[in-house]
């Protein structure tokens, strides 16, 4: 309780959903052993991760059954609220098993997730024979079904039989009521006593007045017996179901119970995250090593609420013992507890409220801390402090962590320096890891000739005398104490007057600290603002560096797009020209036309035209910016395999890229020239003969079909259609295509076939013959 370990585990509890995994947290103790504390530290990490993309698993319904379970297995009968609540504990723990290994970046969370039962028959069984309230439903079983619709007629029969008995006897006066009602599981009238010979019947009951007698008329009483016999044979149907599904919960007890455990142990696993959401704590790194090792960073007490002052240290490295010094409420002890606490935290699993932490794997926390005395055993403060000491020194191992609050003082300021010194002398003899308070300023100059000690100070603000709780390591503190005197209203003669008392060196000491303070603060301040512009360099650098990348991808997806526009334009405008030619050379040189035909020449000229744009766009000048950076593509050589963008299998450079930025390529039996950004990345090395076969050249898409659809289309533009599917056809490493034009006048299935019998990358046409009509066309690739 010291250190407030227990509320620690308090607040972890309040954080759990499930109450056995409640009672984990409030048993929470620290680990000794590496492997142990790794392990629990990163479940709490992968916990951590789960929420933090958005998941969660919802526990709201689970219920602590391990007392009713435990009966089941010696082969007791659970109730039907038992049932229901087993099959409300079954669901969420499926779910969560599924939410837990849906996560793949879980390993360890997700195979303690794995050994969940999965009991979906237990969970059909129970869902489809008991009732939200815990009652038994129809559906539990035929024979209970029937006897639940026999009862119904049963009970419906009496009741018309009561209530025409009640009609008549009211209109006699016979009646003190006008209601039906039940006693002793019949049901019976409410008759006026002094009329009782009135109706004849069996009396099962008389009020408290004795006025109204509960009479189960004889009219009704064969109606009544067949009613309850129904309702006895209902109930035992009923026991008998609920037997039956008990016996079913005995079989899969042990599992049960493992899963519960197993939920328990996630629920703790989240509980951990939350809390380390909630004080934005970062996982320890607890470690082995030669020596005891402590490093925080901006850690904070995490129970302080409020705007917390973080503490920074280093012990171990060469110094393990650290004496914090200063005035009073300056906080000193809270420092020391921060330190204490954080360490056990770290070794029960927990993150950290830090920025960094990283602390040794300690056997034991001892601390004495606080005014411990004793009325009932007769022991003073000091006394007190002196037996705890005592205690801890026997303890202590050179693993351990011992913290002292007040070391030195409750007794003659010159005994208890000197036993402050030689304390500190024994647990640094022993290399012993210790924090220590103190206001003895001959103890903090005696650890500030010691090698292996450090001085730590908290501080006040020079002009307020407020507390920072700013903890700075390698100057003793300051105790403040005429200063804060004269501000709490202490007459100055008097404040003055023990200034002058004070002996030379203590003041040229006080006056030398004050200016190492100072110049230390200021320093302190000058760096913190240095690494805040720092930070924020950094943070506008990366704004810049993702800015940049953004307008470089969008600088390549437009000349990208340019140069995709631009092969579409040049592709149409050279198959309008060689259907041109085509026309040209079929027409009779005797044959009038109503207009001039376009001379060969032209058409020389704009093919001429045509490939100086291709040469163009294979320039350096339209590449991607990606293409130029890229060093592997420089380095190209004959027989390197590379994968082309959208292409699968690699292709095998058979020459090196040109002066135009283009690379021919083989894939498979066809060769192409492309343009050197096309290349994805390479592939492993290895080595074939280029063989001849075809050049072609066209943009590679991502996916490409085994048919081609004509139909409506026009001859001219299925002609242009039917060029570029065969080029995206060799590209994606097709041997055969089909081409489907219809039948209709057969004008574009001539056509077709006869662009394609001469087309430099078809091997072979043939009708299709998987249909019986002549609409499809098979194309064999060259």
């Amino acid at each position: 309780h010291l250190l407030e370990y227990h509320l620690v585990r308090e607040k972890l509890a309040g954080y759990t959903t499930f109450h056995p995994a409640r009672e984990l947290a409030l048993s929470l103790m620290p680990l000794y052993e590496p492997s142990q504390v790794a392990l629990r530290q990163q479940e709490t990490t992968e916990a951590r991760r789960f929420l933090e993309t958005g998941s969660s698993i919802d526990l709201a319904e689970a219920k602590d059954l391990r007392q009713a379970l435990q009966r089941a297995a010696l082969g007791g009968v659970l109730t039907g609220e038992e049932l229901r609540d087993l099959y409300d504990t079954l669901k969420p723990m499926r779910g969560a098993r599924a939410a837990v290994i849906r996560q793949k970046d879980m390993p360890i969370l997700g195979a303690v997730a794995q050994n969940m039962p999965v009991l979906r028959d237990l969970e059909s069984n129970l869902s489809g024979s008991i009732g939200r309230s815990g009652e038994v439903l129809d559906s539990a079983s035929p024979t209970l079904k029937e006897l639940r619709a026999e009862s119904r007629s049963a009970q419906q029969r009496l009741t018309d039989s009561l209530e025409r008995t009640l009609r008549r006897m009211q209109r006699q006066g016979i009646i003190q009521e006008p209601v039906i009602t039940q006693r002793n599981g019949r049901m019976v009238l409410l008759v006026k006593t002094e009329m009782k010979h009135r109706l004849p019947g069996i009396v099962h009951d008389v009020s408290d007045s004795g006025a109204t007698l509960f009479v189960e008329p004889m009219t009704a009483i064969g109606l009544g017996n067949r009613w309850r016999e129904v309702r006895l044979a209902e109930e035992r149907e009923e026991e008998r179901v609920v037997r039956h599904l008990s016996a079913r919960v005995e079989t899969h007890s042990s599992d049960i119970l493992r899963g519960l455990e197993i939920l328990a142990d996630l629920d703790m696993s989240m509980a951990k995250a939350r809390l380390s959401l909630a004080t934005s704590s970062t996982a320890s790194n607890v470690i082995e090593g030669e020596r005891q090792y402590i490093s925080l960073t901006d850690a904070r007490h995490p129970l302080l609420r409020g705007e917390v002052v973080p503490i920074t240290l280093n012990m171990g490295d060469p110094s393990s013992l650290l004496l914090i010094t200063g005035p009073n409420a300056g906080g000193k002890t809270v420092a020391l507890k921060t330190i204490g606490l954080l360490t056990l935290m770290a070794q029960s699993g927990l993150h950290l409220p830090a920025r960094e932490a990283t602390t040794s794997l300690f056997d034991g926390v001892y601390a004495d801390i606080g005014d411990q005395q004793s009325i009932q055993q007769s022991l003073s403060t000091f006394s007190s402090h002196i037996k705890n000491l005592r205690d801890i020194m026997d303890q202590a191992t050179d693993r351990s962590l011992v913290l002292i609050d007040e070391l030195g003082t409750s007794t003659d300021p010159e005994e208890g320096s000197a036993l402050a010194k030689a304390i500190l002398h024994h647990f640094s003899r022993r290399g012993i890891t210790l924090v220590a308070t103190t206001h003895q300023r001959d103890v903090a100059a005696f650890v500030q000739e010691q090698p292996e000690m450090t001085n730590a100070s908290v501080e006040l603000a020079p002009q307020t005398l407020d507390p920072t709780y700013r903890l700075t390591q390698g100057l003793p503190g300051r105790s403040y104490a005429l200063t804060i005197a004269s501000r709490l209203g202490l007459e100055n003669e008097t404040v003055e007057r023990a200034r002058s008392l004070l002996s030379p060196a203590h003041q040229v000491a006080e006056s030398l600290l004050r200016e190492l303070q100072e110049e230390r603060h200021l320093a302190q301040e000058a760096r913190r603002e240095a690494e805040e512009v720092m930070f924020q360099a950094r943070q506008e650098r990366a704004e810049m560096e993702e800015q940049l990348a953004d307008i470089q991808i969008r600088k390549t997806e437009m000349v990208e797009e340019a140069q995709h526009q631009l092969r579409q334009k040049i592709e149409e405008v050279t198959g309008r020209l060689r259907r041109a030619e085509r026309v040209l050379e079929q027409q009779p040189a005797s044959l009038s036309q109503p207009t001039q035909p376009v001379p060969k020449s032209t058409i020389r000229e704009v093919r001429k035209e045509v490939a100086e744009v291709r040469r163009e766009l294979r320039s350096p000048d339209w590449q991607p910016p990606a293409s130029k950076r890229s060093d592997w593509l420089k380095a190209l050589q004959p027989g390197d395999r590379v994968y082309l963008q959208g292409i699968p299998q690699p292709v095998e450079i058979v020459t090196s890229p040109d002066g135009e930025g283009t690379v021919e390529v083989l894939l498979g039996t066809m060769r192409a020239r492309l343009p050197v950004y096309r290349l994805d990345r390479p592939a492993r090395t290895h080595t074939t003969s280029a063989r001849e076969g075809i050049y072609f050249s066209r943009p590679v898409k991502r996916q490409v079909n085994t048919e081609l659809d004509l139909h409506g289309v026009r001859v001219e533009e299925a002609l242009d259609r039917i060029d570029g599917f065969l080029n995206d056809a060799t590209l994606a490493g097709l041997s055969s295509v089909r081409i489907m034009h219809g039948v209709g006048t057969g004008a574009l299935r001539n056509a077709s076939r006869e662009y394609l019998s001469h087309h430099p990358l078809v091997k072979s046409v043939r009708r299709d013959e998987s249909i019986t009509s002549d609409s499809a066309t098979v194309v064999e690739l060259a």
